[in-house]
């Protein structure tokens, strides 16, 4: 009925979770070059079987590239997806075109969430959330918080796709995120429903988790377009 529990699993998903908070911070940035596997595991204190697994992870889903004999960097963007940021920029129905698409991706990843978090990533996002609320009139910490929170999700969701796509839409997220948290009331409205949205995935009901997360992201994008 049940299977060994692997040690290494667990850590390597805790290494997964450090680098992408790397990444949403601007820590690391597209092309930057991380320490090798051995001085990587000596910075997070576990084995390099550890560090290996959640490299490949990473790399598996385009976070990460791995150039052998050269190093490990942090995957362009760009080289993916394409510039989509130019492709947006100026188009008189980009933000209805990146609101449509945040809410179908989005409320699936609060759906999943709420059917696949760990207790380790609960109280991770609960812990991002705390510390907004505790900063809810800086506007840059509550920016990279919001961005933390949704890519959380996707890390919740168990889908690292999900995580990928999180990560190259945060420069497109980046302005709309701006722009809504600097409408009055705006920031403090969705800290709220961003917990209602964790509370939802707490008691493992995904319908509710998409359901507010859907209501969440219809709200900004009115905030936005009626600015």
């Amino acid at each position: 009925m049940f299977e060994p529990i692997s040690n290494n699993m667990a850590y390597s998903k805790k290494i997964v979770s450090q680098i992408t908070d790397a990444i949403v911070r601007g820590t690391l940035k597209p092309g930057d070059r991380l320490p090798t596997e051995r001085a990587l595991a000596e910075q997070f204190g576990v084995s390099r079987t550890a560090v290996r697994d959640a490299i490949k992870l990473l790399a598996g889903r385009g976070i990460l590239m791995v150039r052998h004999g050269v190093g490990i960097f942090v995957a362009e963007s760009q080289s993916t997806y394409g510039n989509m940021d130019e492709a947006l920029s100026g188009k008189a129905g980009a933000i209805q075109d990146l609101f449509e698409i945040r809410k179908v991706l989005e409320s699936e990843t609060a759906y999943w969430a709420a059917e696949r978090s760990t207790l380790m990533e609960i109280q991770k996002l609960q812990a991002i959330l705390d510390d907004a609320f505790a900063h809810k009139r800086d506007l840059a910490i509550l920016g990279e918080r919001d961005a933390q929170f949704h890519v959380g999700l996707a890390e919740a969701s168990q889908n690292l796709v999900l995580v990928r796509l999180m990560l190259t839409m945060l420069d497109l997220l980046s302005e709309s995120r701006m722009e809504s948290l600097s409408i009055r009331d705006v920031p403090q409205q969705s800290l709220v429903e961003h917990q209602a949205i964790l509370d939802a995935v707490k008691t493992k009901d995904g319908s509710l988790a998409k359901q507010r997360m859907f209501e969440h992201l219809t709200r900004v994008e009115a905030s936005i377009r009626g600015k």
